[in-house]
């Protein structure tokens, strides 16, 4: 299976999907991601480019592409469709994730439109949550990140421009007491509460340890013949 995940920035795929790509990854899927800016609003491209590059190898992603569009000024029309269209023609995935509409940030909501037409052949689009998501996102896919979930926060700690974004932080009480107390196993280290918090969240709701959640953009549900 092809996988593509798109997002906006660097590191929007990271937390919107980024253990579910490692996952995949691990399952011999082949992943690749697209970043449609350099995320020059938030910091130095040419540093944000090379965080990027390095969290894509660390979920071992097979490509990192790259829009060169301009960071705020994303929008729905035909130059960010084709941009994405351009990569589903030459990675032709079976499986593409992008941003939810359902988020404050109108780079997002422009994204997530523009994905959804520039994958309109795809059969299968999964829309992921941001920390910019609004109380409306209602995800109804769930996947079950408790294996790779370490994997997201190694990723994420590749971003180290962005470390003052609340998101990316965790309670200093928490770090200082980072060593497990009796009896505790605390198997994942704290790079951000909030990250953390979501996936323990979409865990409870899905009934596993820690989950990542999407609303569905498309599905198109192939039934097999069964066995005689």
């Amino acid at each position: 299976m092809k996988v593509l995940a798109i997002g906006a920035h660097p590191d929007d795929v990271e937390l919107g999907c980024g253990a579910t790509l490692a996952l995949c990854k691990k399952k011999k899927h082949e992943v690749h991601i697209l970043v449609l800016t350099r995320g020059e609003a938030s910091g130095d491209p040419e540093v944000r480019e090379m965080e990027c590059k390095k969290s894509a190898e660390i979920l071992c992603a097979d490509r990192v592409h790259f829009g060169n569009m301009q960071d705020t000024k994303i929008t729905d029309g035909v130059e960010t469709i084709m941009k994405i269209e351009n990569v589903i023609k030459k990675v032709k995935p079976d499986l593409v994730f992008a941003h939810s509409s359902k988020d404050g940030h109108q780079d997002h909501r422009n994204a997530c439109f523009a994905s959804l037409s520039a994958a309109r052949d795809s059969k299968k689009v999964l829309l992921y949550e941001s920390p910019a998501a609004l109380r409306d996102f209602c995800p109804q896919v769930f996947v079950d990140v408790t294996s790779t979930f370490e994997d997201k926060l190694n990723a994420l700690r590749s971003y180290g421009s962005q470390s003052s974004k609340v998101y990316f932080k965790g309670d200093p009480a928490l770090h200082r007491n980072a060593r497990a107390r009796p009896g505790e196993s605390r198997k994942f280290p704290y790079v951000s509460n909030a990250v953390e918090g979501l996936a323990r969240y979409r865990g409870f709701q899905a009934g596993v340890t820690l989950a990542e959640a999407f609303e569905v953009g498309k599905f198109i549900l192939d039934i097999q013949n069964g066995s005689e």
